[in-house]
């Protein structure tokens, strides 16, 4: 069985890496009065600049769930060391404002514990080269040749995203001990929050010399992150190289609370991030044009879509990132459509054992079967259909409505069998004021859905 685990961490966890040249985030002399000399910061990233960048992430507290109507508090800690060249691809221009890059990962793994449970994610090789692109209110990674899995995501997609920090450094001239605000849609994708309620975060100048100049955030800020509230407060360190125009350290400190959420657990948590980010001293391989032609490297639709398969289940699909996977083992396991922080939808799957040929359930004897189990909450039948997809699976596909808890629900249900027998069930049920933020969603992900040719049974009925 399943829990995500590292996907609640990764979300909310931030980098430190312990290199004893980098100040700590301790409180340092204040920042000397204004002076009257005034200083102007701008990021130097050009397109082709090759970035070499280094983090470590840890975190410690508690996780938060319920279990038998009580709140269990879990002790959790996560510890994850990064390290990759990113290339800038695009700067933002009249015509089109994304800010684009393509990352290649020598280093990407993390080691998360709750209680005594421990997963070990990593970045296999294949899903090494990552596209990043940024736009004015998150940072969207991708992988240009395959899709990547929620944990894979997860793992790499973390606050302080090295392409965001220089939008940390003021839009206007300032001097020593001067203060700016940074603009809501910054520290929501900078600290991978859906949206900012209250955003009390500045950032003052506290040191200039001839080689660079040290810059400090503090404040609170609170937002919404799948539908519920995180709550936050915040050190921060940046520096500025002055040789190179660009923001080479970060440091943060962060302290969250998190509601419990539709699909993640609530969090109390300590974490902290070190970033270093300096120019390449060689181009990487891995991202020289000759390397990258050909790849795909905006995030289309198909690029973005994650990879799904339950822990030997014997099969696999894509879905769009609006659902999320609670738990699975080899026979059954529940899917969340989450939309804006909104439970939209919500799919039940089931494994089921294999049958002979000749023995495949009808289209009738599945309308039935669909009848009894619903009872009293059966209204009416929608549609119901039976077709064969490229694959040659038989699909069928029943659509009915109902009432549940006097709400009106929308189920659809499906059955998919192959010629070796193997057979998956899938229930989505919606309610009918949300069926158009559904959408097609459901039939996109059985059109994706492939049976693991290494899992075809034989005359044994065991996996070969």
């Amino acid at each position: 069985m399943r829990k995500n685990y590292c996907i609640s961490l990764a979300t909310a966890a931030f980098v430190l890496l312990t290199c004893s040249a980098w100040p700590t985030l301790a409180a340092g002399p204040r920042a000397k009065a204004n002076s009257g000399k005034t200083y102007e910061f701008k990021s130097a990233r050009a397109t082709g600049d090759v970035d070499r960048v280094v983090a470590i992430l840890e975190v410690g507290g508690n996780l938060k769930h319920v279990k038998d109507e009580k709140i269990v508090r879990p002790k959790t800690s996560l510890v994850a060391n990064f390290a990759y060249d990113e290339k800038t691809l695009h700067l933002p221009n009249k015509d089109d404002n994304h800010l684009r890059s393509v990352r290649h990962y020598d280093q990407a793994k993390a080691v998360a514990k709750v209680d005594l449970k421990v997963v070990k994610p990593t970045l296999p090789d294949g899903r090494q080269l990552i596209g990043v692109d940024v736009d004015a209110t998150e940072a969207n990674l991708f992988s240009p040749k395959g899709p990547l899995t929620r944990e894979q995501l997860d793992l790499i997609d973390i606050p302080g995203n090295s392409m965001l920090v220089d939008r940390l450094l003021p839009n206007k001239p300032v001097a020593q001990g001067d203060r700016w605000t940074h603009p809501d849609d910054l520290i929501a994708a900078l600290l991978k929050l859906d949206s900012v309620a209250e955003n009390k975060l500045t950032s003052t100048l506290d040191k200039v010399d001839g080689k660079s100049a040290l810059m400090s955030m503090t404040g609170r800020v609170e937002g919404a992150v799948g539908g519920v509230t995180s709550r936050m407060e915040i050190q921060a360190k940046y520096q500025f190289n002055r040789k190179t125009g660009r923001i080479d350290w970060l440091g943060l400190l962060i302290k969250e609370d998190r509601d419990i959420g539709h699909v993640d657990q609530g969090m109390d948590i300590t974490a902290r991030l070190r970033m270093q980010i300096k120019p390449a001293d060689q181009p990487s391989k891995h991202l020289t044009d000759r390397a990258l032609a050909g790849l795909p490297l905006k995030p289309a639709a198909s690029l973005t879509q994650l990879a799904f398969a339950p822990e030997d289940g014997g099969w696999r699909l894509l879905h769009d990132r609006r659902w999320f996977a609670l738990e699975d083992n080899a026979r059954i396991g529940v899917l969340r459509m989450i939309d804006r922080g909104e439970l939209v939808a919500q799919c039940n799957f089931v494994t089921l054992r294999r049958v002979e040929p000749g023995n495949q359930m009808t289209l009738e004897r599945f309308q039935e079967g669909i009848r009894e189990a619903l009872g009293k909450r059966f209204g009416e039948f929608v549609s119901a259909s039976q077709q064969a997809n490229d694959q040659n699976y038989r699909i069928l596909r029943v659509v009915v409505r109902g009432l549940a808890s006097d709400l009106p629900i929308q189920w659809h249900y499906y059955l998919i069998a192959d010629r070796y027998g193997r057979q998956v069930s899938f229930t989505f049920w919606v309610e009918g004021n949300l069926l158009k933020r559904l959408g097609s969603s459901d039939q996109q992900l059985i059109h994706s859905f492939r049976f693991d040719p290494a899992s075809v049974a034989g005359k044994d009925g065991n996996r070969r």
